[in-house]
């Protein structure tokens, strides 16, 4: 059996999202392979920060936290799960960390390929800690928040939330990018 089929059988609200969270930790590994060969290099590479960057900005912000912001946390809020002084606070507060890393990213890389030679520690420095602050959202989403959305669910919440999702990938990101950025992961 496939993970596809197993997270949506045993996660009918979040498998998806849980998916979405393999694909980022492969790109984070990606980006780890890529940091490990800048320092040995003392060269930052702009062209896989570059794709990483786009793999942030569209298949981690615009798709999946996308459909976690729209379809997810809405569906959880309805159910008693609260924005404020609670977890879904915390995943969005993260959400915006993350946006304002990857644009110090975008910065750096414009400074990188301008000469800035101060611009690799940056890079690298950044890139850290957005690793950090993904695989700790990821766990956290996977071990609290997930776990307490699905205990809470009620009939007909999954195929709500699943049209919603599908809508954010479809309409919102486009047709095929998904896929296409699950894909990418890979390639950074």
């Amino acid at each position: 059996m496939s993970m596809t089929a197993m997270h949506g059988e045993e996660h009918p609200l979040t498998g998806s999202l849980m998916e979405d969270h393999e694909v980022i930790l492969r790109a984070l590994e990606r980006l780890e392979e890529r940091m490990r060969e800048w320092r040995a290099s003392g060269r930052v590479d702009p062209e896989p920060l570059r794709r990483f960057i786009s793999c942030a900005k569209t298949f981690i912000d615009r798709c999946h936290h996308g459909k976690e912001e729209r379809c997810l946390f809405p569906c959880l809020e309805r159910r008693g799960i609260p924005r404020e002084g609670g977890p879904i606070g915390v995943m969005l507060y993260e959400h915006q960390v993350g946006r304002e890393l990857v644009a110090r990213l975008e910065g750096l890389l414009r400074a990188l390929e301008s000469g800035d030679s101060g611009a690799a520690a940056g890079v690298l420095a950044t890139c850290e800690e957005y690793v950090n602050l993904l695989r700790d959202h990821i766990r956290k989403e996977n071990l609290v928040l997930f776990p307490m959305g699905e205990s809470v669910a009620r009939v007909g919440d999954a195929s709500e939330v699943g049209r919603c999702y599908e809508n954010v990938e479809e309409v919102e990101v486009g047709h095929g990018v998904h896929e296409r950025f699950r894909k990418m992961a890979d390639e950074i």
